[in-house]
Formats: C-alpha cells, sequence, structure tokens
C-alpha cells in the first residue's frame, strides 16, 4: 500500500471521530458542601455544562449537569452566571463535566446600585463586575462573570469602552407589561438618578484618525434593525383551543422571540405517572445594540428531566413556532464542519487519485 494511502486512511480517521457529538453526565442533585457531586446519567450533544445554584434552603445548593447544543456562553470553563453564587460550566469532551473547577479571574470591580423592586430607592450599593438595572420595576444590582442578556452572547466584549451600556425592552404575552433591562460597565450606572452618560450605539460613529474600537464593530445610524411583527402568546395549558387563541396576540419589535420550558414531574402520588409541564412563551424585543444577539435556538438539557430552549430571530412572525424561530439560522458548527470536512477529503482524493 503506498505511503499516502496509509496518511489517507489516517486523516479519514481522524475526521469521522470528531464528527460524532460528545458524551455528557446528566443528572442533579442538593449540594451541601463545595464536594459534591453527582455521575449518574447520560445524554449527547454538541457541548456539556454543569450549574451550581443555591435553593430556597440556606447553606443548600443544586448541581445540575446535562447537554448543550449553540450555548450563550462563547468562552468554555467555568465562571459565574450573573450572580456571585451561581456557577455555570461548559466545555466540549466526553464526559467533561465531571466536577466544577474554578480558576482565578482577575477583574475590575466597580460599585453599583442594588436595590430590591419593592424599595428601588434604598440607598444601598455594592461591588460587582457590572452593573444591572430593571427600569420598569426599578430594582438595581450587581452582575458577575461575562455580562449577560436575554438572547444575547454571554462574553466579556458584550461591554466595552465604546458600549458601556445596553438595554432591552421585552415583551411576552397578550397581557403583562414590557419589561426594560439594562447592563452597564462604569461606577454606579445604574442609578437612574445620576447624571450616567450614555454613548447611544446608533449614533455617529468614532472620529476618523480617533480611538477605534480593536474587536467590535461600530454602528452607524443606518444600521439600526428593521421592526417585525412578532407572535406574543405566554401559555403553559396543552388546551388546543387555548393555545390557539393565545397565538393570535402580536407585538413589534427589531427581534422576534421564542422559549420554551419543558419539566417531568414525577408521577410517585399521580396514577397516571410523570408527567411533562410545557411552558411556552413568544414575544419581541426592542434593542439598543444589536452586535451580540443570538440568532437561532440555544437548546440545553437534562435527560428526561428538564429541557430548554431559546431563540431569537428576524422577520414577519417567525416566532410562532420553533422551526421558523430556527429556520434561519439552522446551520450549526457541526454542520459546517461536516461540510468542510467532506470539501477537503473530495479535493484530496482528487489530488491522489
Amino acid at each position: 500500500m503506498p505511503i499516502y494511502y496509509f496518511w489517507l486512511l489516517i486523516i479519514l480517521t481522524k475526521l469521522i471521530s470528531i464528527t460524532y457529538a460528545k458524551l455528557c453526565y446528566s443528572c442533579a442533585g442538593t449540594c451541601h458542601s463545595e464536594t459534591c457531586n453527582c455521575q449518574m446519567g447520560i445524554c449527547e450533544a454538541d457541548y456539556c455544562f454543569i450549574e451550581k445554584k443555591p435553593t430556597d434552603l440556606a447553606g443548600i445548593f443544586r448541581i445540575t449537569k446535562g447537554c448543550l447544543k449553540r450555548p450563550p456562553r462563547i468562552a468554555s470553563g467555568c465562571d459565574y452566571d450573573h450572580f456571585p453564587d451561581h456557577v455555570q460550566c461548559i466545555c466540549s469532551g466526553d464526559f467533561c463535566n465531571d466536577a466544577i473547577h474554578m480558576k482565578p479571574h482577575i477583574r475590575k470591580s466597580i460599585s453599583c446600585k442594588k436595590c430590591p423592586e419593592k424599595d428601588p430607592d434604598c440607598g444601598r450599593t455594592c461591588t460587582g463586575q457590572w452593573c444591572h438595572e430593571d427600569t420598569t420595576s426599578g430594582a438595581t444590582g450587581c452582575g458577575y462573570g461575562p455580562p449577560s442578556l436575554p438572547f444575547f452572547y454571554k462574553s466579556h466584549d458584550l461591554l466595552s469602552t465604546y458600549r458601556p451600556k445596553i438595554c432591552i425592552t421585552l415583551s411576552r404575552g397578550a397581557n403583562s407589561q414590557p419589561h426594560r433591562h439594562c447592563i452597564c460597565n462604569t461606577p454606579m450606572c445604574n442609578d437612574q438618578h445620576k447624571n450616567v452618560p450614555f454613548i447611544p450605539v446608533f449614533g455617529p460613529a468614532p472620529v476618523s484618525g480617533g480611538p477605534q474600537p480593536r474587536s467590535l464593530p461600530y454602528q452607524n445610524p443606518y444600521q439600526e434593525p428593521k421592526f417585525y411583527n412578532c407572535v406574543s402568546c405566554d401559555v403553559t395549558s396543552q388546551d388546543s383551543t387555548m393555545t390557539s387563541a393565545c397565538k393570535q396576540h402580536t407585538c413589534k419589535g427589531h427581534f422576534c422571540t421564542y422559549a420554551a420550558q419543558r419539566i417531568v414531574i414525577n408521577g410517585m402520588y399521580s396514577k397516571l405517572g410523570p408527567q411533562a409541564i410545557i411552558h411556552e412563551k413568544q414575544g419581541c424585543i426592542n434593542v439598543t445594540d444589536s452586535h451580540k444577539i443570538q440568532h437561532g435556538c440555544t437548546h440545553k438539557w437534562m435527560s428526561n428531566e428538564e429541557e430548554e430552549l431559546l431563540c431569537a430571530c428576524s422577520g414577519e412572525q417567525c416566532n410562532k413556532d420553533l422551526s421558523t424561530a430556527s429556520a434561519s439560522f439552522a446551520s450549526t458548527t457541526s454542520q459546517n464542519l461536516h461540510m468542510l470536512k467532506f470539501l477537503f477529503l473530495y479535493f484530496l482524493l482528487k489530488f491522489l487519485l
């Protein structure tokens, strides 16, 4: 056998081996110490995750493990997830979600206003890595880990010198009040009573010859997203009549959203056995900046217990169901890799044979 056939066989083996999804632990449990863990159950996906969050009982945490497709977090590894006692780890590799391995992160700390919804003018502050506010309810606080907004990629360059503040207005359901969420990265930037400068990203571009953003494209006034009519529905009932009536409501926004959550309830006290409850939310969001909006759907699940889908799309009523919400951005990274591998093999074989 010629030597190049041998190397071709090696390349084929390597390429085929990486086309398969990764195996992940899929389980949940309560934690009474930092060392608690679970390693029962298996699921298969492009990415694995671990999450650790506090429960309603003081000192007790819940750990969950499962599978992810198209995660909103860009960087792999473990990091805080919006709160200092919430940790999320994302990785790619067979059973890479075996345990939480936090690495020290050196980041700038800033002071933020911290008040609950019931007392928005409490006068308290906190120290975090970024600030957040719900301008509809008045709730404010500190954020930790990658800056995050619903339906946006979670990354540290979401906020920058040229984008010190981003706001979205989220509307879901026929009778729900729209909520305006903002995040920012300058001291006390979430205090509405202070005169904090806000640079609109749809405003004029930086002056030619002056300092330019190195990694973030600057949007000019003509790049503001279009408005679309979106389905606006918030329903848990599986009654088809009620669901159909709910989906007749619409809202208008820069992007349409679709979210669905499925939870399986243990049926030990029911003659019907385990039952799945599906909560579906459709709506629209208006944004002050769209440079990190995550088009398409992110999918997170833990086998036979929990499942969550979050989608954002552009188009008239593109969120009417899951298939339309993900259709325009259905080409995933793994699918693109399959195409690249196919083309590589085609030209390699053509050259050798």
